[in-house]
């Protein structure tokens, strides 16, 4: 079922997790159609598209993740199903050395400035953890 936000259970988990080795996020995201930005946010009042609302987050996300060697290997529009079916707008893909680097990532000094942009853009997601056992065509 589609989200925004992990539940407590969900990011407990993650946390508490003992796997100490690289993880990758896959992200299937939807969007709103248009930003809904709060009246405190300096943005308040732009008509900007939900997708252009969410690369602002992505951008700063992925310079903050780069700070801890996280990196973002993929953003792209959806463009079809091959198999099964949905109403995705894009996909995203975040790899991080250790679950400890995307939890700092989130705990960055600018985490709550950009998360501003993803809360307007974004409708919900699905995000999958995953334990990485090739990337860039090397065993992990």
């Amino acid at each position: 079922m589609p989200a925004f936000q992990p539940t407590a259970d969900q990011f407990r988990a993650f946390r508490d997790d003992p796997y100490d080795g690289p993880v990758a996020q896959v992200n299937i995201l939807k969007f709103k159609v248009k930003a809904e930005y709060r009246p405190e946010d300096p943005e308040y009042g732009e008509a900007i598209s939900g997708r252009d609302a969410y690369m602002r987050y992505s951008e700063a996300f992925t310079v903050a993740a780069a700070e801890v060697g996280g990196t973002t290997l993929l953003l792209g529009d959806t463009e079809r199903f091959f198999i099964g079916n949905g109403d995705w707008d894009a996909v995203l893909v975040n790899h991080f050395p250790n679950r400890q680097a995307f939890i700092a990532t989130l705990n960055h000094k600018d985490y709550k400035d950009m998360a501003r942009h993803r809360e307007a853009g974004l409708l919900c997601q699905e995000l999958i953890v995953t334990r990485p056992t090739w990337v860039g065509g090397k065993k992990v």
